[in-house]
């Protein structure tokens, strides 16, 4: 990781913080508002746990949450750089079969010619004379 990716992913990280502090005021404040409005049932639940599950994604894909990787390891960095390379080495297959085969068709080619007689091409007058001679 080079420099610019770091500070990159300060900024992410500075951000993320931000808002786990944002969501634990907004929730604190609506537990708050709950609790003075008399209880009941606990709606402030619905927006703890949606809001959570973004954040929760956040932090997964900040690579916060290290020991989900192993459970989903398509989600990681070093799983596309190891993609990257087979897809390109797929790729590379393809291209030079299509090459080898070329090859031997250029081979097939120049090793059988068929053989095509030319005819010479008369004028007019040419076949005019060979009637004359011929009666």
């Amino acid at each position: 990781m080079n420099e610019h990716q770091a500070r990159l992913h300060v900024k992410k990280l500075r951000r993320f913080y931000t808002d786990i502090l944002i969501y634990t005021v907004v929730n604190l404040g609506l537990i708050l508002i709950w609790a003075i409005s008399g209880g009941g049932t606990f709606w402030p639940i619905w927006v703890i746990v949606g809001w959570g599950i973004g954040l929760g994604v956040h932090a997964f894909s900040l690579g916060l949450l290290p020991q989900i990787d192993v459970m989903v390891p398509f989600l990681t960095t070093e799983w596309e750089e190891q993609e990257v390379r087979r897809l390109m080495k797929e790729e590379k297959k393809p291209k030079e079969e299509k090459k080898a085969k070329a090859a031997e068709v250029k081979i097939e080619v120049a090793t059988v010619k068929p053989a095509v007689k030319k005819q010479k091409k008369t004028t007019s007058s040419q076949k005019k004379v060979s009637d004359k001679t011929k009666s």
